[in-house]
């Protein structure tokens, strides 16, 4: 009896692999259509970060040598 209850519980865990597998496929389906429509060598975001970080060194430079 207990061998086919384990059986029964390796089944359900299988189905529930099964299951789980098929909608991570499509999370990363999802994912890698989304990158394509948002392409980052084009995003203008990253053209604004090194302006946004040179305005933080900078500001920072002169709360430094107001002190």
């Amino acid at each position: 009896m207990t061998n086919f209850v384990e059986k029964l519980r390796l089944a359900e865990r299988a189905k529930e692999d099964v299951y789980f597998s098929r909608i991570d496929r499509e999370l990363i389906e999802a994912l890698h259509q989304h990158e394509q429509l948002h392409d980052p060598d084009e995003s203008p975001d990253d053209q604004q970060q090194p302006a946004v970080s040179e305005q933080i060194a900078v500001s920072r430079t002169r709360k430094q040598d107001n002190k």
